[in-house]
């Protein structure tokens, strides 16, 4: 009687493991098939509710078994498909929970990136002809010029008169008179430089050419200019600056086709100006003073020096470069 109940019960649960592993089947078929509604549709519990089958299932493992071959046969098929049923539901678990994981980074990632995506403005996308921001105020035509002037003289940081880009004293500057190329100066150039010892001393040099037409005829003349400056404001050839000057001259005067004389003239004067000189090099100054001719030929009266003409103040400009 006691070994009729044993094998009922071992039938039971084989035929219960067997409804088990179909159950698995279909609900792998229908997660293929079911799309994301069967991935996240919650498993049916598996296996048999009998408890009694599960105790025989841990006997088996510790040694215990039914009497005869038949009986261990059908409780070993019926446990091991039990054990298989199990086994693929918690793989098939975990990975539904791994799919429902990277569903929820990509839209995550998708919502992340239409937020940095969208318009600063609220209410959502923007409509043609719709600005996003406040348009910005324009330049106004002095700042454009003020632009390209900071453009021209360059935007380095300088650090002090007389200081070039990178703390370069300028030890030397050259400019020329544009004015003085048509007034009679003729063609023209004046160096400055710097005494190493005395930055705010500077040498002064200066030559000239020029052919002029006059009212008796036309003369050539070359001079030579040679003086000194001290900087009041400013070093390196660069501030405010007074000094003497001295200039001899020597030329031609064509009175008619056959006959010319020559001249030697000699002038003084004192001189005050200001040299600016940007930290990329380009430079300018302004200066006036007084001058005239002190010794030599007084012939023509429309002679033009470095130092003005007989006697009087005189004016000048200058665009150059410093190194």
């Amino acid at each position: 009687m006691r070994t009729g109940m044993v094998w009922a019960a071992l039938a039971l649960a084989a035929v219960a493991a067997r409804a088990e592993g179909q159950n698995q089947a279909g609900g792998g078929a229908g997660a293929g098939g079911g799309g994301a509604a069967s991935a996240t549709r919650t498993p049916a519990p598996v296996g048999p509710t009998s408890k009694s089958f599960d105790q025989a299932c841990i006997d088996m493992v510790n040694g215990k078994m039914p009497q005869g071959e038949a009986a261990i046969k059908t409780l070993r098929d019926a446990c091991a498909s039990l054990m298989s049923g199990r086994a693929s539901e918690r793989v098939d678990a975990e990975k539904r929970r791994q799919q429902q994981i990277a569903a929820q980074e990509q839209l995550r990632l998708q919502a992340q990136g239409a937020a940095q995506t969208a318009p600063h403005a609220q209410g959502g996308t923007v409509q043609p002809g719709q600005a996003t921001a406040p348009p910005e105020q324009g330049a106004g035509v002095a700042a454009a010029f003020g632009t390209a002037a900071s453009e021209l003289t360059g935007q380095t940081k300088r650090q002090g008169l007389g200081m070039r880009a990178g703390g370069r004293p300028v030890d030397y500057l050259i400019v020329t008179n544009p004015v003085g190329w048509f007034n009679g100066l003729g063609i023209n150039a004046e160096m400055w430089g710097s005494l190493a010892p005395a930055p705010y001393f500077s040498w002064v040099a200066g030559l000239r050419y020029s052919g002029t037409d006059t009212s008796s005829g036309s003369a050539t003349t070359f001079g030579a200019e040679g003086g000194f400056d001290w900087f009041i404001i400013g070093q390196h050839n660069e501030g405010l600056r007074i000094g003497p000057r001295v200039e001899v001259a020597a030329g031609r005067q064509h009175l008619s086709s056959t006959s010319s004389t020559t001249f030697a003239r000699m002038g003084l004067g004192g001189e005050v100006g200001w040299n600016f000189i940007a930290s990329n090099g380009i430079s300018g100054l302004a200066a006036v003073g007084v001058g005239g001719r002190v010794a030599g030929d007084s012939a023509n009266e429309n002679f033009t020096s470095f130092v003005g003409g007989e006697f009087g103040p005189y004016a000048k400009v200058g665009v150059g470069f410093g190194w």
